[in-house]
Order: structure tokens, then sequence, then C-alpha cells
């Protein structure tokens, strides 16, 4: 049986930040991070597209974004490695006029937190990418320092730095139940071996809600899939644009890296599973929105896609607290689909919870357990 001052589980781009972030602050604590696959990041981490945004409806999420942002803007200084951070903007665009007005409201509430959202006409749209149809739109909202980086790179970055400083992670290692001792619990345990701990975090993504329930914890976050289609490079496109989303239809676009393109969305609403098989029927939908707001995409050659999960909340909000019973159980997941941006502010909040006993870097309040049994849930409108 191994000892540990804290056991996460979850090999993602989230454990990989809290396991770094608790041996930044305290590099004598013994963290074992221990993960289900036989490699780190293989999981979601693995599927995530790598969008970085400020472009979100509620506080909370604006926030957790500025607290990450120096990780991708400034990575080298921060974590002394590259993580291919591209500052392209997103753009949000839509027809409808309700949701034009939550743009209008969305971006009041960016800027008043220092974010460099506007509002956009279909003109300036038009200039950031020919392609794109622009007839039909009332507007959108644009922020030139959204951007994309390398999820994998990020989740190496984490765990290089917190290896210097003792971090043991194992792989192929499953949590198959959570021990504990009356209020509090005292370690878990995998098909291989125990491990003894008074600090337990769940960090295990679209797995969560089933670490949870091993110690009788009820986390209302399900796993979804989210496929993704990577197409041949487009010689007509150039180099450098927006991501772009259609609220409308839920469809983005992106180029990734100077040659391939990626497109999905338009798949929000399935039921939820771990399925990754990829559904080529479904791609329809996508082809479909592509013709209508980019009409050559609807007509680019398909060099792969795949399918991915990403564990979603009833508010779109991710759940990143102590649990009350028992003590010593910690949570962070739920992040739907915002996992891979925010976590460096998940690491940095939690290591604070953990250690501090309360979050200091912002109020984290917004993202508790209970939010759900009171009632002040606050949704995130700006999903795709």
């Amino acid at each position: 049986m191994a000892t540990a001052d804290v056991i996460v589980v979850g090999g993602g781009v989230i454990g990989g930040s809290i396991a770094y972030h608790l041996l930044a602050r305290d590099p004598r604590l013994k963290v074992i991070l221990l993960e289900k696959e036989a490699e780190v990041g293989t999981g979601a981490t693995s599927k995530a597209t790598g969008g970085v945004r400020h472009q979100f409806s509620t506080e909370t999420n604006i926030r957790l974004t500025q607290l990450s942002y120096p990780y991708f803007a400034d990575a080298e200084r921060v974590l002394g490695r590259s993580v291919d951070f591209i500052p392209h903007g997103y753009l949000f665009v839509t027809t409808e006029p309700g949701t034009f007005e939550q743009l209008k409201k969305n971006v009041a509430l960016q800027r008043r937190r220092g974010v460099r959202s506007r509002l956009i006409d279909p003109r300036e749209m038009k200039a950031m990418l020919s392609q794109l149809v622009v007839d039909d739109l009332l507007g959108g909202t644009f922020c030139p320092d959204d951007g994309s980086a390398d999820p994998y790179g990020l989740l190496q970055g984490f765990l290089a730095l917190a290896r210097e400083r003792g971090l043991r992670v194992l792989t192929s290692e499953p949590v198959v139940s959570v021990s504990r001792e009356g209020e509090r619990v005292v370690g878990v345990e995998t098909p291989r071996d125990r491990y003894r701990a008074p600090v337990v975090v769940n960090a295990a993504g679209p797995y969560a809600d089933r670490v949870g329930a091993l110690v009788g914890v009820a986390i209302p976050s399900k796993p979804y899939r989210r496929q993704v289609l990577v197409t041949d490079p487009l010689p007509d496109f150039p180099e450098v644009f927006p991501l772009i989303v259609d609220l409308d239809t839920g469809w983005y676009v992106h180029r990734q890296g100077k040659s391939a393109v990626l497109m999905g969305g338009t798949d929000k609403d399935e039921h939820p599973g771990y399925d990754t098989t990829v559904d080529w029927e479904a791609f329809d939908l996508v082809f479909k929105a592509a013709g209508k707001r980019v009409p050559p995409l609807a007509d680019a050659k398909v060099m792969r896609a795949y399918a991915g999960v990403r564990d979603l909340t009833p508010d779109y909000h991710g759940i990143l607290c102590a649990a009350r019973d028992p003590q010593g159980f910690y949570i962070a997941c739920g992040f739907s689909g915002h996992g891979f941006m925010h976590s460096p502010a998940i690491g940095l909040l939690m290591a604070e919870l953990i250690l501090d006993g309360r979050a200091t870097s912002m109020d984290i309040g917004g993202l508790s357990l209970e939010r759900f049994k009171a009632g002040t849930v606050s949704t995130e409108a700006n999903m795709f």
C-alpha cells in the first residue's frame, strides 16, 4: 500500500494542472496521480480541439479564462515551454434577434471584466474571411485575444514540472473504490493496489460521476459525445482566420495550424454515453450548416474524423469544490467542453482550496455542488 498527502484521480489536463499547482505551492507534498488508461492524456484531453476564449455569458467563466490566459499567451515564461498558442480570435455570428441581444449583454459584461471583445457588423466579418456568407446575419461578436493551443503540450508542461517536484504518475490504475473512515476519505483502491491519503481529488472528467458514486457523492455531470471532422488543406483559405461559431446551428470551424481545418458542432443534444464511434450520418448536419455559412467547406475533402466525450452539467458550468460528506473528497469536473482552456485556473483554485481551506484567486461559490440543490444556477449562454 502506497501513502500520499493527496491522490488525484484522472490523468488529463485538469488532473495534471491540479498536481502541478499543489506541488508548486508546496514541493514537500507527496502527490500521486492515478490514470485508468495506459497513458496520460488519452481520454478527453486527447480529443479537445484546443480553443481558448473569453467570450462567455457569465462572470465565472470569464474569470476562469482570465486566470488561465497567461499559461497560453505567456507559456514559455510560466511553464518553460510553448503550447503553440495562436491568438486568431473567436467570431460568434447569428441571424436571430434574441441571440443577438444576448450577445450584446455578453459583450457588456465581458468589457466590464476587461475583455477586449466587441460587437461586429457583417461587413467587417467578411473582411476576416471572404468565403463567409454574411448577407443574412444581424451581427456578431469578436475578441482578438481568443485563440487555440495544444492540449497535450499543456498537459506535458504541467506534468514535467510536477514530476521535478516529486509527482508520481501511475497509469492503468482505474479507481474501483474510495475508502473512508467515519466522516473522512482515507484513500482509494485500484485492481492493483491500495493508496492511502487524507485528500482525494476527483478529476476524472467524463467518469467523475462514477467516481463520486463510489463514495456516495451524487455529481450531476454526464458524458456526451462530441464529433469533429478534419478536412484536407484548403488552399484558397488564409493561413489564419477566426474560429467561427454560428450560434443558430452550433456549427463551428477553425484552422488547425497552417494546414487542416476542423469542423463540428450541431450535435449538442445527443443522449449521454461513452460511445466514441464516429457517426458519419451525423456529419450531414455539419456539412449542411457549413454549406450555408461558408459554402466552399461543403465540398471539402474529409481527411479524418473522431469523436470524444465531454462532461456536461445542467448549467454548463464546472463543479469545483470540496464535498460536504465525506471530508477530504474534492471535485473538479463538469466543465462542459471548457476544461482544457480553464485547466490552469482549475488547478490553481483547487490547490488554494486544499491548502488554504478556500479559493482566494476568485470566488468559486457559483461552482459548488450545492448550487444545484439550492437552485442558484446561472446557465452559460455561449454554448455550441
